[in-house]
């Protein structure tokens, strides 16, 4: 076989854990992903610490680990940057310009390959000879939002009090307009929050048969076409510019007219949402085309500052992320017709965002485990688990023929949490961390003429406050290692009062976790990993940012008993495991060259998998990569 013939997808699922994949797989409830395990190599693998989203994303295209690639979790501090703006700066780590390494959709691309890289924790923007990339659903720092604003359900008549809903008489000739009535028109204002200017879009009521009003009309900015739509139908497209706080920007968006009057007193329209074409893919044409070609559903997802919360319930939830994997179906399988892709990478996040939601009540130690929620929370996995496996039968119909090699993989696990550890009281305590009262902001913010180290939690990293290192750096270089030492001692000595039991599982120096591959100068002084279910973050923000916190989290102890109840993993070693659940995902590989109906038992690691993608595929592995091949998979 020319070993240019041979395509790869790689299906990437957030936060698939590997008992539950097998529990279902087992139950029959999987069929799709069962079918890939029965024509492939199954097998767990290990993450790289820290277990997180934006680190093994970025690991799984790179082959690297933290300490070369640079991705650590969702907050990242530079050397010599001051603290806090790695914590202000939140996700950068998904950006190209951050990572230290090479992707192997470059090196694809370099090879003659064409790359489509969709929805990806990783790597924006891409620069392809022949490929294309798109962030569509998950969002990514230094993109511009894909939705400007939600549909909308504007009323008008003839003798509204304000002039913004009312009908009037058009200002301009009929001359345009094949209508046997007066031209009336309404005025819909488009504008996003917080724009600095308004946005209007006119449209004219008119007649088509001179006895009634029965239509609407608009005019195309782009083409300067007028766009015609009668009652109970949508309209085509209509291309707008919009003034918005990230500039003019242009704008598609669909109206509907559901009620209007004969003789035009009363119109009810339901506007689309309004998609922004430009700056979420590359090249930028293509979202004109997918907004056009795929973008069928309700997607108006709210911009949020953790991107996995769930709002509301799961059931709420699970009805939205069925939509969001079909439209992400959806735009791979257009890609593959429009683009000829033969390198597709995709994620989607949903499972993540249920499991950080229910696990807990799944397990019996648990204080908010019942009956009653264990039945709740196991449906609502399960169903999370079915969109996926429909989606990937979906893909696997569609887009892969026997020179298909085809990849499921997931970044990290999970194990239910419910204990939370207050990592500043701790420092705090031990006098190596100070903050100091900042009545402008109703806060407290850390006094650096007075603090030895800063906590990271996601990552979890200790940082020591050197001077001549760090901008407000304290700690003299002959200090440095006793106050390492003593940093490790401290979080050692952290047992839960009820329990007696340690809560840091593991504290070391940095370059003494160089076997977990955290050796890097991104990589904090100290580096610490929680037993489960001892977490750090409970859905409050300032716990993910110790550079100021309120009087609130100030008056809380070492340890207390979460308010929410999560799925965590960030905190924990990749071999981790607590009563079923484990920080270990599942790896599925299939298609030619690769063993059939095996599941392998040797430890692999997800830094293993690009070196193995591109032995298949005949090309250069990325540069940095630092993984095996896992020959023991291949015919």
């Amino acid at each position: 076989m020319n070993h240019k013939s041979k395509k790869l997808l790689l299906i990437g699922v957030d936060q698939a854990i590997p008992y539950l994949t097998n529990k279902f797989m087992d139950e029959g409830i999987l069929p799709n992903i069962s079918q890939l395990v029965e024509k492939g190599v199954y097998t767990e693998a290990y993450s790289c610490p820290p277990c997180d989203t934006p680190t093994n994303w970025t690991t799984i295209a790179t082959g690297a680990t933290t300490a070369v690639h640079g991705a650590t979790s969702f907050y990242l501090h530079i050397p010599g940057e001051p603290f806090e703006l790695g914590l202000e700066q939140r996700s950068r780590t998904q950006l190209s310009k951050y990572c230290k390494a090479e992707y192997f959709w470059d090196v694809a691309d370099r090879n003659g390959y064409s790359p489509f890289v969709i929805n990806y924790p990783s790597g924006w923007p891409a620069n392809f000879k022949n490929g294309a990339m798109s962030v569509l659903i998950w969002q990514i720092p230094e993109t511009l939002p894909r939705v400007l604003s939600p549909p909308k359900n504007p009323k008008f008549s003839s003798d509204s009090e304000k002039m913004s809903t009312r009908i009037t008489k058009a200002k301009i000739d009929n001359e345009f307009f094949s209508t046997k009535l007066d031209l009336l028109q309404i005025n819909i204002d488009l504008t996003p929050v917080n724009a600095p200017e308004e946005t209007i879009l006119t449209g004219y009521l008119i007649s088509s048969t001179g006895y009634k009003y029965d239509s609407l009309s608009f005019l195309n900015e782009i083409t300067n076409e007028w766009k015609i739509v009668k009652k109970d139908d949508w309209s085509n497209w209509i291309s707008i510019k919009i003034a918005t706080i990230y500039g003019i920007l242009p704008c598609l968006l669909k109206v509907k007219i559901l009620e209007l009057s004969d003789e035009g007193s009363a119109i009810n329209i339901q506007t689309s949402a309004i998609y922004n074409t430009k700056g979420w893919t590359e090249p930028e044409q293509l979202g004109v085309e997918l907004i056009k070609n795929v973008v069928s559903h309700d997607l108006t997802p709210k911009i949020q500052e953790i991107e996995y919360k769930i709002e509301g319930k799961v059931e709420s939830y699970l009805t939205y992320a069925r939509k969001e994997a079909l439209t992400l179906g959806q735009a791979i399988k257009y890609a593959k017709k429009q683009l000829a892709w033969d390198v597709c990478y995709f994620h989607i996040h949903l499972l993540d965002s249920v499991n950080h939601k229910e696990l807990a009540y799944l397990h019996k130690n648990s204080p908010i485990y019942s009956e009653k929620n264990l039945d709740r929370a196991s449906n609502n996995v399960k169903i999370a688990y079915q969109i996926i496996d429909d989606l990937v039968g979906d893909l696997v119909n569609s887009c892969v023929d026997k020179n298909t090699i085809t990849i499921f993989v997931s970044d990290h696990g999970a194990m239910p949490a419910w204990k939370i550890i207050n990592i500043p009281l701790v420092l705090m305590k031990a006098g190596l961390l100070s903050y100091k009262w900042k009545a402008s902001q109703n806060k407290y913010v850390v006094d650096w003429k007075k603090t030895q180290a800063f906590p990271y939690v996601e990552p979890p990293f200790v940082w020591v406050n050197l001077k001549d290192r760090d901008p407000q750096g304290i700690v003299h270089s002959v200090d440095y290692e006793a106050v390492r030492d003593n940093i490790i001692d401290v979080l050692y000595e952290l047992k839960d009062p009820e329990t007696s039991r340690r809560i840091i599982k593991l504290a070391l120096k940095r370059e003494e976790a160089a076997f977990l591959g955290l050796n890097g100068d991104r990589i904090g002084d100290v580096v610490y990993f929680l037993n489960p279910p001892y977490q750090i973050y409970d859905e409050v923000l300032e716990q993910l940012n110790p550079s100021q916190i309120s009087p609130n989290y100030m008056a809380k102890p070492e340890v207390y008993n979460s308010k929410n109840c999560f799925g965590a993993h960030v905190y924990y070693l990749p071999t981790e495991k607590f009563g079923n659940y484990s920080n270990s995902v599942p790896l599925i590989i299939t298609g030619p060259g690769v063993k059939k109906d095996i599941e392998l038992k040797n430890s692999v690691n997800l830094i293993d998998l690009a070196p193995t993608l591109a032995h298949l595929l005949q090309i250069p592995r990325p540069k940095d990569s630092q993984g095996r091949i896992l020959y023991e998979a291949l015919e």
